[in-house]
């Protein structure tokens, strides 16, 4: 099953939707847990459905399946953020997986929409995209110049940002300890939800 994701970032509308039909998908779900922008009012929620829905698209709005900042506050950990290990096993966000997969079946052409143009720095690939890849979907991921990449992409971009010297010999080699790759995409991933989650939301400790 082939699924899309994109982030509005400061485009226009009109350049947001080029580029959707450039990939002839038909349906758009937002899953922006706060789906307003002070600087880029256009991607407001009422604003893009209506803009999005008078244009020919299906839209979805999703934020309680499969945004980062969660209703329920069970995933939070002691430092303010959702855990995304364990959003994933939510009810909620596995109804949300459920849906898209029915909506795919269908032949629905999908783009998840976040807010961030460059995915290493949307939950939609570091929760959603991870997630869905993991339930055998082939995620794409739309970036600024048109081009399409996978999930792959996002963990080699994750041992970039938080390994930049995984090819070095270090002692931690030397003495047997070093982490395999899957460890450093694992952390990778807990490290960019650490990030995500700051930006959504803080909340007092426990």
């Amino acid at each position: 099953m082939d699924i899309y994701t994109i982030g509005h970032s400061n485009y226009s509308m009109e350049k947001l939707i080029e580029m959707l039909r450039y990939f002839d998908i038909n349906t758009v779900v937002d899953i922006r847990g706060t789906p307003y922008s002070k600087y880029n009012v256009q991607f407001d929620k009422e604003r893009i459905r209506y803009t999005l829905t008078k244009a020919g698209f299906i839209y979805i709005y999703m934020a309680k399946e499969l945004a980062a900042k969660r209703e329920n506050k069970a995933s939070y950990n002691n430092e303010g953020y959702s855990d995304f290990e364990k959003v994933v096993q939510e009810e909620d966000f596995l109804n949300g997986i459920e849906r898209l997969e029915n909506g795919c079946n269908k032949g629905y052409r999908i783009a998840l929409l976040g807010a961030m143009q460059d995915p290493i720095r949307c939950h939609r690939s570091i929760l959603v995209g991870r997630a869905l890849n993991e339930s055998g979907f082939n995620v794409m991921h739309i970036l600024d110049d048109l081009s399409i990449k996978d999930q792959n992409y996002i963990d080699e971009r994750l041992l970039d940002k938080y390994f930049p010297d995984r090819y070095q010999i270090t002692f931690d080699e030397l003495l047997g300890n070093k982490k395999s790759t899957e460890e450093m995409i694992e952390e990778g991933y807990r490290m960019a939800n650490r990030e995500i989650g700051y930006r959504i939301e803080n909340l007092p400790m426990k």
